[in-house]
């Protein structure tokens, strides 16, 4: 397991943490490769109960890491061109968040300070949120990428089609009260009692019997893919991949890797 992502266990439970707390755990190529490896070994791992997912540092996640397209040339060569980008980000962008909403074990987030856009994936992947109360939840990637955001079908689920919108296309943030409200978190907290709440949680789901918590996640992720949640993160994948294509999105990636 890479450096980026830590596992501990802590009997029936095990936590899965983003470690990069100097990028505001901004997500690089070598720590989505390391979360994917982590919930593929959880998934294996019959001991394990319950999983919490959590950023270490002041924040949660800062999103995909932009400066990756800088100090990877593997990464950035494959931008140049449709199909690298479009196996690159399959890889990178899809695969772990579906080996995250996999996991037969119940999984919280724990979440404190930015969780901004493609944290977003990961929080609509588990299914439990506990928020601090500095939590801040946004997005640019509409308006400073000029790209339709690979998260829009998450957040759409998780919010509504109108509040994705507000978010996703006027850059405006949502305070954790606020995603509260909306369904995307289920519990706001001072950011001192994070942790004893995230424990209250664990300890509430450790009295339900494992086998009964498995099969009923197996039906509500039959219901939310009957409903066509599956069919449509595979259609916006595709457009993501179109809009990344156009000239606006182009110019603005050109600006971005250009020399200063």
């Amino acid at each position: 397991m890479a450096d980026e992502i830590l596992v501990t266990d802590d009997g029936p439970v095990r936590r899965i943490a983003l470690n990069r707390p100097q990028a505001r755990n901004a997500q690089n190529a070598a720590l989505l490769r390391a979360l994917e490896a982590a919930c593929l070994d959880t998934a294996r791992t019959e001991s394990v109960r319950v999983v919490i997912l959590a950023g270490n540092g002041p924040s949660f996640s800062a999103g995909h890491d932009l400066k990756e397209a800088v100090v990877n040339p593997e990464y950035r060569a494959n931008l140049e061109t449709a199909e690298g980008r479009l196996w690159q980000e399959a890889d990178l962008f899809v695969r772990p968040i579906e080996a995250l909403r996999d996991l037969r074990v119940p999984t919280i987030a724990r979440v404190q300070g930015h969780c901004i856009a493609a944290s977003m994936m990961l929080i609509g992947a588990v299914d439990l949120v506990v928020a601090a109360d500095d939590a801040v939840f946004a997005s640019r990637v509409t308006r400073d990428m000029g790209a339709a955001d690979v998260e829009l079908p998450a957040l759409a689920w998780a919010l509504g089609e109108r509040r994705a919108k507000q978010l996703l296309w006027t850059s405006a943030a949502l305070s954790a009260s606020e995603a509260q409200a909306l369904g995307l978190v289920n519990w706001v907290v001072p950011e001192a009692e994070l942790d004893g709440k995230v424990a209250s949680v664990v300890e509430s789901l450790m009295e339900v019997p494992r086998e009964a918590l498995a099969l009923s996640k197996l039906s509500l992720r039959f219901m939310e893919d009957r409903r066509g949640r599956a069919d449509a993160s595979a259609y916006h994948f595709m457009a993501h991949q179109l809009s990344h294509q156009t000239s606006d999105a182009k110019a603005l990636l050109d600006s971005r890797l250009r020399p200063q």
